[in-house]
């Protein structure tokens, strides 16, 4: 959500209502929030990451194709999953899986569309906290799957640092959907 300048809610609504909105629009950050995800908010968090994998990219993904939307807590032990909500509601998500000691595999990183490129930051949030936990973990690198048709995704990864990896050199238990992703990699010493 972008902040609305006080001189514009004052040109389209009366001026109590505008300062009430302005005030809201200025605020808003301090009500967003990166928790650790837990089982309650399954059946919200599914709901959030098919609508964008389905409804705004037309991937054609199924819960149960996704082990990691079954049981997400489970999934990620040895990792992590957090989700970003502002106003009691998802608006974002990011998952850490353990593959090895060494590397770990963000997964399921989803922003609202509306709130890409916002004041708010919400992807960059997620990723920090990703990244902070990932060192905590002692990785090494960080790997990701993408699809081909994100392009927003991609450079925001490479701009955190992330390159593009051979497929020749990807790990052979490191398991993704075949369906025209690219593999990024971070590594966290360099």
């Amino acid at each position: 959500m972008k902040k609305i300048p006080l001189t514009k809610c004052k040109r389209l609504c009366s001026l109590s209502i505008a300062q009430r909105l302005h005030s809201r629009c200025t605020q808003v950050d301090q009500n967003m929030t990166i928790i650790n995800f837990n089982s309650q908010h399954q059946p919200e968090l599914n709901s959030f990451v098919l609508g964008i994998q389905n409804g705004e990219f037309g991937l054609g993904f199924k819960v149960n194709e996704q082990l990691d939307l079954i049981d997400t807590a489970e999934f990620y032990k040895g990792g992590g999953f957090w989700i970003s909500k502002l106003n009691r509601e998802i608006v974002g998500c990011i998952g850490l899986q353990k593959l090895n000691n060494e590397i770990g595999i963000l997964r399921k990183m989803f922003v609202k569309k509306e709130l890409r490129g916002s004041d708010l930051k919400v992807a960059q949030k997620l990723f920090d906290k990703l990244k902070s936990e990932s060192k905590k973990i002692g990785f090494e690198s960080i790997l990701l799957d993408t699809p081909s048709v994100a392009k927003a995704s991609h450079r925001f990864y490479e701009k955190n640092g992330f390159s593009e990896l051979d497929r020749s050199k990807i790990p052979t238990e490191y398991k993704f959907p075949d369906r025209n992703s690219k593999i990024f990699q971070l590594k966290l010493n360099e």
